[in-house]
This record gives C-alpha cells, structure tokens and sequence, in this order.
C-alpha cells in the first residue's frame, strides 16, 4: 500500500504493536469545520516559547487571551483565513457530493474532526490501523521546510470504528471512505492516491 504512509506510522507504534495498513487522506468535500470555541489554542513553536518564558506572568496572560481566536475577533478572523481552503460551500458541497458527515460534535465523528483542527497540520495526512488501535498524523512543519514533521493527533480503539466503507454507492468522489464510529456517527474521507481505498478497507476488515 501507500509505502510513505507506512513509514509516517511505523514511527508512532507502540512496543509490540503491529501496522496492518496505513494510507494518504484527506477530508472528503462538505466535511464541516469544527466551532471555534471547539478547538484548543495553537501550541506556540519553540521561538515562541523561548521567548514567552522572558515576559512576566500577568502580561504574558493578557497577550494570550488577546492572540485566542475564541476570545479575539481579529484573530479568530486570521485563523479563519489561515484554514479557508478546508472550509467548502456545504450546501453546494451537499448538492455535489451528498452528505459527508452524520453526528454532532459530541460524537467520535465530531472528536475527530475537533482533533484534526486543533493539530493545525496540512490538508493532507495519514490514516492507519494497527492490531490494536486506528491513529491519524498529520504534517505540522512550516510551509518554508521541506522535511515533514509528523503528529499523532487522533487515536481510537479497533472497536471504536465499527465499518469502513470504500467507494460507497452514489457517491462521485474517487477514493472516498466513510469511517463508521459504533456511536452510529461517521465522517466521509478521501485517500491519497484513489486506489488506496478499496486495498485500504479490506486489510482492515479482515484483521478486525
């Protein structure tokens, strides 16, 4: 399967933990984006920090709540600009490509996508499935380096996914796959090359 993926999730197993098969993916379109108020503030880069530890507690404090987007208008309006290319039409997204995710925020769906957002990682990422567990990385390096930088932002138990269905019926997009939650939420992705899906799917079936 995806050769890069498996290699991005190997370095996240644990001791005796085996891959069963790991993919490129991304969002499917219509996926809606978590609230603001949903996702925890961005964890600030090394320099950032280096530099936060020289200020004083009190003005430190009030710089954060001033750079939140959940309390700042002109930075959660940043932040909004700053993740536009993974906010779709969702009702001309509905219309294209039906619906692409079923459960409130609340749901295993919904602590998905939350997880993704607050990674604030690429579009793209990595999907796997392991002998115990499904995880999902993602690439949080700055856009100027060229070597990704990998972080596990989700994780569940094998029993947490109750089906995987690639190329559903009725759908256009190439590559789709709804992740079935045993909540009865589910969420709609699109792996990385196409072809992946349907290889990706029955390895996971079949060692469930």
């Amino acid at each position: 399967m995806n050769r890069q993926a498996r290699e991005y999730a190997q370095n996240f197993l644990h001791q005796g933990e085996r891959l069963i098969a790991a993919c490129g993916y991304e969002l499917g379109p219509g996926v809606p984006a978590p609230p603001e108020d949903l996702i925890p503030p961005a964890e600030p880069a090394a320099l950032n920090r280096r530099i936060e530890e020289r200020i004083p507690g009190p003005l430190r404090r009030m710089i954060a709540a001033q750079l939140d987007p959940r309390h700042s208008r002109p930075a959660a309006a940043a932040n909004a600009v700053g993740r536009m290319p993974d906010v779709p039409d969702d009702r001309g997204s509905r219309m294209v490509h039906g619906t692409s995710m079923e459960g409130g925020w609340q749901s295993a769906a919904g602590h998905f996508l939350i997880s993704r957002a607050g990674a604030r990682g690429s579009v793209e990422g990595v999907l796997a499935v392991t002998d115990r567990r499904w995880i999902a990385l993602t690439d949080v390096s700055p856009l100027w380096r060229s070597t990704p930088t990998m972080k596990q932002y989700w994780e569940a138990p094998r029993a947490a996914v109750s089906a995987l269905r690639a190329n559903p019926r009725g759908m256009l997009q190439k590559g789709r796959m709804d992740i079935e939650f045993t909540d009865g939420s589910w969420v709609a992705v699109l792996t990385s090359p196409a072809a992946h899906a349907a290889p990706f799917a029955a390895a996971a079936a079949y060692h469930r």
